[in-house]
C-alpha cells in the first residue's frame, strides 16, 4: 500500500500523519513509494545529515495532500511536525492539528503543520492551537526551520492557529 494515498482525514479535525524522521535524530528521510521504505535523501549523491541540532519534532507528511507547483507549491505532501515523543519512521499516527508554520524555501510554498497525536498516551503537552503552546516550543520550531539546512533559505511567512492548518490541508489535499 502507498502510505501517500492514504486519506488525509481519519474524522472531522483529526488527520493522519506518516512519520518518516523520529524526533531527535539528524538524517533526512523521504518516503519511497516504490519500495515503501523510509532511506536517507541524498543530495549531489551524498546522504543528508542535518549539521544543525537534530529534528526537535517528529517530522513526516500528511497523506492525500499535494502542494501544487501550479499553485506555488513545492509538489510535495503537506510536511507535519508531530510534537510527542520519537515514532519510528513509518508509523502512520492520528493526529490533531494545532497549527501552521508557513514558510518560503527557494520560492515555492513549504508550509509544516503543527499536530498533536490524538492518543493521550503519547501526547506531552497540550493545546487546542498553536499559540497555546509555550512561546519558547514555537520559537524553537520556528529558529530549527530556519536554519536546519542553510542551502534551502528558508523564508518566514507567517506562524497560524489550529483553523489555518485545517485549511492548509484541505486547499491541498489531492481530490
Amino acid at each position: 500500500m502507498d502510505l501517500e494515498e492514504l486519506n488525509a482525514w481519519v474524522r472531522h479535525g483529526m488527520l493522519r500523519a506518516v512519520i518518516e524522521i523520529p524526533a531527535g535524530t539528524v538524517e533526512k528521510r523521504q518516503y519511497d513509494p516504490a519500495s515503501g521504505s523510509f532511506p536517507v535523501d541524498l543530495r549531489g549523491g551524498v546522504p543528508r545529515r542535518v549539521a544543525f541540532l537534530p529534528y526537535p519534532a517528529n517530522y513526516g507528511f500528511v497523506p492525500g495532500t499535494r502542494m501544487d507547483k501550479d499553485a506555488g507549491g513545492d509538489g510535495d505532501a503537506v510536511d507535519v511536525f508531530v510534537l510527542c515523543t520519537a515514532l519510528p519512521s513509518g508509523t502512520v499516527v492520528e493526529v490533531e492539528p494545532i497549527g501552521v508554520i508557513e514558510l518560503l524555501d527557494a520560492g515555492e510554498r513549504d508550509d509544516k503543520l503543527v499536530a498533536l497525536p490524538v492518543d493521550p498516551a503519547l501526547r506531552t503537552l497540550e493545546a487546542r492551537d498553536l499559540h497555546e503552546l509555550p512561546a519558547a516550543a514555537r520559537d524553537i520550531l520556528v529558529t530549527w526551520l530556519l536554519h536546519y539546512d542553510p542551502e534551502d533559505r528558508a523564508e518566514l511567512v507567517a506562524v497560524r492557529g489550529r483553523q489555518e492548518a485545517i485549511d492548509t490541508v484541505t486547499r491541498w489535499q489531492v481530490k
